[in-house]
């Protein structure tokens, strides 16, 4: 059960005039509280990184499970807010999560093979790059990448959805990939405007993307892989073959890539999974080769 009530903490919210341009709208019910720190099954074992903490409510939950905390917050008054918690297993610290080096909290516990579960209540204007600072880039993980176990937001419900999306739906993108090359990303639960003060404009969801060992896909070369998703997404209405036109080969040659990896020629990129881009990625590549290996000849 919640430890405090939803007037408790309308109470204390409603006495700090949240700042827009820093995207801070807090979260006051103390049910869906409880939900995403028991969504990272805690234990005292544990490590926690919280992104953009604010008044400290989320933080007092995952405090009460014992884990070790470390609060990263922007704001200088919400870091004064959050040194009155003054708990033992709490280490505020005040800076950009977007410049924050993770690998540097713990790093005994990091080196002994303990992983951080990294959650917060994010600024919905920096999702993406929130995440693209915890992974990296597809061909270019982040150096912290290894020491991470997971990354739990409540983010704005349309990019839940990207972040969640199968092939074929409207919401399937490069964002959907990324998630998908790194994690296994699943929807956790829907937050309405009304449990936020003050209420965004936008409905709300909770996603956790749990770090895989490993890339989910083999490829020869990641980089280039990324490049081929980006140019398919460039322009969704084209079919992809036409928006591949930047590997310099002929239409003629992708539709015989194409027959043989039995995509149909008329393939949008929203229609593919992951695997098959990457199969496309390294059969363009090796098509690239041996043109190239023929003009020498």
């Amino acid at each position: 059960m919640p430890s405090t009530t939803r007037e408790a903490l309308l109470k204390k919210a409603s006495k700090v005039r949240a700042k827009k341009r820093l995207g801070q709208n807090f979260l006051i019910e103390p049910s869906v509280l409880a939900k995403i720190v028991d969504s990272l099954n805690l234990s005292s074992e544990d490590i926690v990184l919280e992104i953009g903490p604010g008044l400290g409510f989320l933080t007092e939950v995952l405090l009460e499970t014992g884990a070790r905390v470390f609060a990263i917050e922007l704001d200088r008054e919400m870091v004064a807010h959050l040194q009155e918690l003054k708990h033992p297993n709490l280490t505020v610290i005040h800076g950009d999560f977007l410049d924050f080096d993770i690998s540097s909290i713990a790093p005994a516990a990091v080196a002994a093979g303990k992983k951080i579960k990294i959650v917060g209540n994010v600024p919905y204007q920096i999702t993406t790059p929130i995440i693209s600072h915890v992974f990296g880039e597809i061909g270019e993980p982040s150096p912290w990448l290894p020491s991470v176990a997971s990354l739990t937001m409540t983010v704005q419900r349309e990019v839940a959805l990207r972040l969640s999306a199968e092939p074929g739906n409207k919401t399937y993108g490069q964002l959907t990939l990324l998630s998908n090359y790194y994690s296994v990303c699943k929807m956790i639960l829907s937050i309405g405007k009304e449990m936020f003060v003050p209420q965004p404009d936008v409905e709300s969801a909770v996603v956790q993307m749990t770090t895989l060992v490993k890339p989910s896909v083999v490829t020869e070369n990641a980089e280039f892989l990324r490049k081929v998703i980006a140019g398919g997404f460039r322009e969704r209405r084209k079919m992809l073959r036409n928006n591949l036109a930047f590997t310099q080969l002929s239409q003629e040659m992708l539709g015989q890539i194409f027959e043989d990896l039995k995509v149909a020629p008329s393939a949008r990129a929203e229609n593919l999974p992951l695997t098959t881009f990457a199969l496309l990625s390294d059969a363009i590549q090796e098509k690239r080769r041996h043109e190239q290996e023929s003009k020498l000849v």
